[in-house]
């Protein structure tokens, strides 16, 4: 093999190189790393689409509201109806307009009042099937330790477990 084919097969193995990272990157055992780890529930508040509303009640769970949630590549242990053997995960980087499904009335102003800081979120959509319940949970990650989650209309702000 002579130079010239050498420097075509290292280019070719770069290329595959670089294909299988961008692969492995978007896989959402992967993409759920973001979120994996253990996080306790710190806040609670009324979302802000109740604010006005003679029909959107909030209600506090308070088992979630002093709860501790933990995401493994597959499960995800929590208050009760959180637990989940079979999770699945996916993961996007939506605008704020999609922040508790599409709930804020604002959403630019007001996911900046929760934190967000402008730009696309990333969100963890969590499905599980246990049972004869199904459940989906969206979680929103503000910054690295901090993230949120909506449940009756209260807004739930979780910060990661340090180990």
């Amino acid at each position: 093999m002579n130079r010239v084919h050498l420097a075509i097969a290292a280019s070719c193995v770069a290329v595959a190189a670089v294909a299988t990272v961008a692969v492995w990157q978007t896989n959402p055992a992967v993409a759920q790393e973001a979120f994996a780890g253990s996080w306790d529930v710190v806040n609670v508040q009324p979302a802000p689409w109740t604010q006005g509303s003679s029909t959107d009640k909030p209600y506090v769970n308070e088992e979630v509201a002093r709860g501790r949630i933990t995401f493994m590549p597959d499960s995800v242990q929590g208050p009760d109806f959180l637990n989940c053997d079979k999770a699945k995960y996916e993961i996007a980087k939506v605008p704020p307009d999609y922040l508790f499904e599409g709930g804020l009335t604002d959403p630019t102003r007001q996911a900046k009042e929760l934190g967000f800081d402008g730009g696309e979120i990333l969100q963890l959509s969590m499905g599980c099937v246990s049972g004869d319940a199904d459940i989906g949970m969206d979680f929103d990650l503000i910054s690295e330790d901090t993230a949120v989650f909506a449940l009756d209309n209260m807004i739930y702000t979780m910060k990661r477990v340090k180990p």
